[in-house]
């Protein structure tokens, strides 16, 4: 796969949606590294989530049409500010990242040639990312380039992976903003849906440490339950299981449920 700059503009627009909230001390250095992309088509969607320190301040210097910021003029959550992200994409691929991580300058171009030079039928990719704090892979159970499919993710692969999927396999599916923990719900129902390919390849610098992230600590019983009444509503069970074997099925609903 070619390793060259990208500059044709009739490749696909990527759209990548950054939510932040007082990231004053993090925020250019997340900005640069979508800017710093050897892939050129694309946007970069920041939503200032109702920040308190300069972050806003720093966003609005930067003069680039690439750029579009979406202000939350109240802190509403991590969750919610992606939900406003994804309503304003305009790529035919999407991903998301983190204020408080780092994008390498092959990332999107390494992901996007894998559709476009090796099966157009692919619709999810990812790669691994690494530590910024131990300098090991965040991302557990792959370990080579190739085809996966739902039920060998839910049976061995564990942490956390960068891609990005095509944005009609998003529909009209949302991130849960009512109950704290259900994020990964999302993925979940996407992948199920997607032709995924893995690339052992290093694509983002996560600072694990950051305090951007959703929290993946254990619910009380009473939480818990309020998630699975959720989930019942949203027929996450029932897509789900049409898709996975009973073991991965199982393994999910222990990963969402951190039980």
């Amino acid at each position: 796969m070619s390793s060259s700059p990208q500059t044709n503009q009739h490749l696909p627009l990527v759209s990548i949606i950054l939510a932040t909230y007082n990231r004053a001390h993090t925020i250019v250095r997340a900005v640069e590294s979508v800017l710093n992309q050897t892939y050129k088509n694309f946007e970069l969607i920041i939503i200032d989530d109702g920040s308190t320190d300069n972050t806003l301040d720093i966003l609005k210097k930067y003069d680039d049409p690439r750029i579009r910021i979406i202000i939350h003029e109240t802190n509403k959550g991590v969750t919610a500010a992606k939900n406003s992200g994804f309503n304003e994409i305009r790529g035919e691929w999407f991903g998301t990242f983190d204020s408080d991580d780092e994008l390498k300058p092959y990332a999107i171009e390494t992901l996007m040639n894998i559709p476009l030079n090796l099966d157009n039928k692919i619709t999810s990719v990812i790669g691994n990312c690494i530590d910024a704090n131990t300098g090991e892979l965040t991302g557990k159970g792959l370990t080579e380039d190739g085809y996966i499919d739902g039920n060998e993710v839910q049976a061995f692969v564990e942490g956390d992976f960068w891609g990005l999927i095509r944005t009609d396999l998003l529909q009209n599916d949302r991130l849960n903003e009512n109950i704290r923990g259900l994020e990964s719900t999302l993925w979940y129902k996407i992948n199920a849906r997607a032709n995924k390919y893995y690339t052992h390849k290093i694509l983002e610098v996560r600072d694990t440490k950051g305090a951007d992230r959703v929290s993946t600590s254990k619910f009380k019983l009473s939480k818990t339950e309020k998630k699975f009444e959720h989930l019942i509503e949203e027929g996450f069970f029932l897509e789900i299981t049409s898709k996975y074997k009973p073991k991965s099925f199982y393994k999910t609903c222990r990963k969402v449920f951190s039980l």
